[in-house]
């Protein structure tokens, strides 16, 4: 096959590659029926679990949460410092550990922060799969949204993202970066949430 040829078919192949997303699944999602969401104003978000081996994959996520959030328009964000002296106040907070407040320390948490909500979540996968010679950045988060007056689980969703394309894996140029598809799986989780 000559150079010419195979230029060609890589070319053709590269608005299919760019176009495909990584992952086609839909984020699996629960949603009280009896909730009023419209009462949410303010959230907090706190600093998310980290259960993969990437070690920076909780605190990208929580700050992207955050990101993502306030760029929605749709909810006012608490800002960390204040979330965080909260969780020290509240007992909530144990050095080295991921704060999981109990249903009293959420009702705590509401009133400290003037929060109708808090928003918690967990990364469960964050890494570089390897396809062939190609890395491929796989993310996995489950979020969930507590309310505050009686600390119930209003909402909660989960999805995994995979950050690779077609035309990655034929040119061997690799996928895109791990904080990049870690965005992207934020965004799909927070779609079931915000319309």
């Amino acid at each position: 096959m000559s150079q010419r040829i195979l230029i060609s078919l890589l070319l053709a192949t590269v608005p299919w590659g760019l176009a495909a997303c990584g992952s086609s699944m839909k984020a699996t999602q629960f949603s009280n029926p009896s909730f009023d969401f419209a009462f949410i104003e303010r959230v907090a978000v706190l600093p998310f679990e980290n259960l993969s081996n990437d070690r920076q994959a909780g605190l990208r996520a929580t700050r992207l949460t955050i990101t993502e959030l306030l760029a929605s328009g749709a909810l006012d964000v608490v800002e960390p410092g204040e979330v965080q002296a909260a969780l020290i106040q509240t007992g909530a907070f144990q050095a080295g550990r991921t704060p999981i407040p109990s249903t009293e320390q959420i009702i705590s948490l509401g009133q400290a922060l003037e929060v109708e909500a808090i928003i918690m979540g967990t990364v469960t996968q964050s890494e570089n799969l390897r396809s062939g010679n190609v890395p491929v950045p796989v993310v996995t988060l489950d979020l969930r949204m507590v309310e505050t007056e009686t600390g119930a689980t209003v909402w909660a969703a989960t999805h995994s993202e995979k950050g690779s394309t077609v035309s990655a894996k034929i040119l061997g140029t690799g996928g895109q970066p791990i904080a990049e598809t870690t965005r992207e799986c934020v965004q799909q989780v927070l779609a079931t949430l915000i319309e």
